[in-house]
């Protein structure tokens, strides 16, 4: 028994096209996105096809959990583990019914799951991360190979434990001749600078993406509204300067990469400091300040981080931020003459990307290849990454 399931390891190894899923749930705690992928080739000559992509909305309820997962008791969490994991089940196998793909056609699966906790760089604390969505789980329930929890090997190897997703960025966008950056927009953002060169990858948590402006919306709309769509409360409001200023502040933005961060730095607390700190501003203010919070803190590493050692050719724009007119508006004033462009623009949908990224990493993993890139996240060395579960 123990000889076949690692013949199956090796018949994925050895062939030249292998379909993958990649699973993703991101800091905003909205639900779970899903990318079918055919991947050839090998290391850094690998070539990704995107087959098939879907989201798929947590119930309120499950959402309302979700989201309070930082602050839970361990019975809380031990439960969620394995609530997570028949959720993320559900969902493949629906994703593939509606596809018209069988388990047994999908090689692998690579499951970031849902992050409960992340400590980085914080003082008197061992950087450590505890993601959860059991994989025993989805490979019991859905039959497929499943690779999961791997932002524990690069902290092993002395890094953060991310950002993972420049391993991706790098074998898939790279460019002769140019240097591109890549910012995804999810709960928190974070860019990736991809240069020629691998060692050269420079990538970090810029701050908060989604997070703040969704946590806002929720608060003054009394979980009404979950999310700002297309930026119109935004497109509303004026920048409250003083308020704007006040936020900008925050020690996190000061730090030098590599740097990571999560919902424990701007999720409650900065929520009530800002909105401690808001005093009489009307509601579309707010979230017009806080949507330029996330543009300006974003302009802000690449002024004192990036720009002093990259000429950024391109900036490619991911997650769900793309989908806010008015982020995407303040961006491209700030960042002018350099073109900020759509991720779709290379032919990956870009809420995709990060649900690509992990199927990309487990398919390195079954590899033996190294996922992380030290230069991204101060790591020691290079680390094969993730854990393998049978069916």
């Amino acid at each position: 028994m123990e000889r076949a399931a690692w013949s199956r390891i090796w018949r994925i190894q050895e062939k030249k096209k292998r379909i993958a899923l990649g699973l993703m749930s991101g800091t905003s705690g909205d639900g779970v996105d899903l990318a079918l992928v055919e991947i050839s080739g090998r290391d850094l000559a690998t070539d990704v096809k995107l087959l098939a992509f879907n989201s798929y909305l947590y119930p309120r309820s499950l959402r309302k959990r979700i989201l309070e997962l930082n602050s839970a008791k361990a019975e809380e969490i031990c439960e969620m583990n394995f609530i997570l994991g028949e959720v993320f089940a559900s969902c493949v196998l629906k994703f593939l019914q509606h596809h018209g793909y069988q388990a047994k056609q999908v090689d692998f699966l690579g499951s970031h799951g849902h992050t409960v906790y992340h400590i980085s760089q914080v003082p008197g604390k061992i950087n450590s991360t505890l993601q959860i969505g059991e994989g025993a789980v989805i490979a019991a329930r859905t039959g497929i190979l499943t690779i999961g929890d791997f932002r524990p090997g690069d902290i092993a190897a002395g890094g953060l434990g991310a950002p993972l997703v420049p391993f991706a960025d790098f074998v898939l966008f790279r460019e002769k001749g140019k240097v591109r950056a890549f910012i995804n927009i999810g709960g928190i953002a974070n860019v990736t600078v991809v240069p020629e060169k691998l060692e050269e990858v420079l990538a970090f948590d810029t701050g908060p993406g989604n997070m703040v402006i969704d946590g806002l919306v929720s608060i003054y709309t009394k979980g009404k509204k979950k999310f700002d769509s297309q930026g119109k409360i935004a497109a509303q409001g004026k920048v409250h300067k003083e308020l704007l200023h006040q936020m900008r502040q925050h020690p996190y933005f000061r730090l030098k990469p590599p740097k990571s961060t999560g919902r424990e730095i701007f999720g409650k607390s900065f929520l009530k400091e800002f909105v401690s700190a808001a005093r009489q501003a009307s509601f579309p203010d707010l979230i017009a300040t806080a949507t330029y919070l996330t543009a300006i803190s974003i302009f802000d590493a690449f002024k004192n981080y990036i720009f002093p050692k990259f000429r950024i050719d391109e900036v490619y724009i991911s997650g769900g931020g793309l989908h806010n007119k008015t982020l995407l508006s303040f961006m491209k004033e700030l960042f002018q003459p350099i073109p900020i462009k759509t991720l779709n623009a290379l032919g990956i949908d870009g809420d995709a990307k990060e649900a690509v990224a992990f199927a990309l990493l487990a398919d390195a993993t079954l590899q033996g290849i190294s996922g992380n890139v030290p230069g991204a996240t101060g790591a020691e060395r290079s680390a094969i990454l993730g854990k393998v579960v049978f069916p």
